[in-house]
């Protein structure tokens, strides 16, 4: 397995648990410590993920297609989350929809520039 995978995979396992710790063993006084743990590890994803580089094409075309399915799934989630507000809960918060257009503002924009100067 490649080394970014496995590096991924890490990260990935420890978001898991970090917010599985936040929402069933935690008391609230350690929210803000494990908040900072939480944005750390995101932070060494997001490092993870840019300091690759793509050796051959396949490679290219994996990443590709797991941005492709990572932001079909968090506008899909994005959606159920505003979904369950508006039906269940009568009140929409707001950052909901900033950051489903900011989403597809800065998909809009990659693609653009993209097309323009590749």
């Amino acid at each position: 397995m490649h080394h970014v995978i496995i590096k991924e995979i890490i990260a990935l396992a420890l978001l898991v648990i970090f917010v599985a710790m936040f929402y069933l063993v935690l008391p609230p006084v350690a929210y803000i410590a494990t908040y900072i743990a939480l944005v750390s590890m995101f932070g060494f994803f997001v490092l993870s993920l840019i300091g690759t580089d793509d050796q051959d094409e396949r490679q290219h075309i994996h990443r590709s297609v797991a941005a492709e399915a990572a932001f079909i799934t968090g506008g899909v989630l994005l959606l159920v989350g505003i979904a369950h507000q508006v039906f269940v809960m009568q009140y929409t918060d707001p950052w909901l929809f900033g950051v489903l257009v900011t989403m597809m503002l800065v998909r809009l924009g990659v693609r653009l520039y993209l097309d323009k100067f590749n």
